[in-house]
């Protein structure tokens, strides 16, 4: 896995949002965005409401694409990694509340409250093996941080 750096990991917590990408069995891609989420040192976890079209993706290709990006200083990340589900209950009460605590102190909103009263929520762990640069004087092509040979990625 990638360690993500604490100076990224505060990019993406000042954010507050990240856009997942997908690909499912149909080869179309989805992203969608998503606020309910933790960074730790070396994954990411964000939770799932609604079972819909990444949800299916992810069951079909655990691959995933996660961008983060600040529109006023034209700075970001992308990061490119395995995602699983979190399934053992202890754990994913745990991150799930977590999660949601947090969330609930920086948005007081009616319909982030009423998404965060669901009790079917999953829970997804995002393990990051690529990460780029998105910031536009830099090369955004080149591999900033990476356990593998990102050449070798999704090559079949």
């Amino acid at each position: 896995m990638v360690k993500i750096p604490n100076e990224i990991k505060e990019f993406i917590e000042s954010q507050g949002i990240f856009a997942v990408g997908t690909i499912g069995a149909n080869n179309l891609a989805n992203v969608s965005p998503r606020i309910f989420f933790r960074v730790d040192e070396d994954v990411i976890y964000w939770l799932d409401f609604f079972k819909h079209k990444s949800y299916k993706n992810i069951q079909a290709n655990p691959w995933v694409t996660i961008s983060v990006f600040n529109k006023d200083d034209l700075k970001g990340f992308q990061f490119r990694g395995i995602v699983s589900f979190i399934t053992d209950e202890p754990t994913k009460s745990k991150i799930k509340e977590s999660i949601i605590k947090k969330i609930l102190e920086k948005n007081s909103s009616e319909k982030v409250k009423k998404l965060s009263e669901k009790t079917e929520v999953q829970v997804i762990q995002f393990e990051p093996r690529v990460s780029y640069s998105l910031n536009p004087e830099e090369f955004s092509d080149m591999c900033i941080g990476s356990d593998i040979d990102s050449t070798q990625l999704f090559q079949k």
